[in-house]
């Protein structure tokens, strides 16, 4: 078993359980102050990420592929996590959108609050399980 399918799968998952612990609540899709349209559209936001993220997984574990579509399946593998969270950061440059409703509502990790964290996490894990493919771990 390579580590760098591993990796990419903590990625995927990782993403899976973080964005619907954070969306999949009272304070997003369950919220009754939100208008029932932005709770659809955060619902179904969430199933998207999920379903990309199902698709990494199932690119990553299936059987009998040839190198070369092996390589095609990671480096997408490696994408699909990568692209649920770095549109946080052009969406913080978005007039009128901030990462949390009261400032300070979120923990924060050496000063920033939590929901950044994995935004730049995930991507860098993703990249390293990138890397360890192109090196044959």
């Amino acid at each position: 078993m390579r580590i760098s399918r591993l990796v990419l799968s903590s990625a995927a998952v990782g993403t899976m359980i973080g964005t619907g612990r954070a969306d999949l609540n009272r304070t997003h899709v369950f919220n009754v102050a939100w208008p029932p349209h932005a709770r659809f559209h955060g619902a179904a936001g969430w199933g998207t990420v999920a379903g990309l993220q199902v698709l990494t997984l199932w690119l990553l574990w299936r059987p009998g592929q040839r190198r070369t579509e092996r390589d095609l399946a990671v480096k997408t593998a490696a994408l699909l996590p990568t692209i649920a969270w770095l549109p946080f950061f052009p969406a913080l440059a978005t007039p009128g959108t901030a990462v949390e409703d009261e400032p300070g509502h979120l923990p924060r990790v050496a000063g920033v609050p939590l929901n950044l964290v994995p935004a730049t996490l995930i991507p860098a894990i993703s990249a390293l399980g990138y890397a360890l493919h192109r090196h044959g771990h």
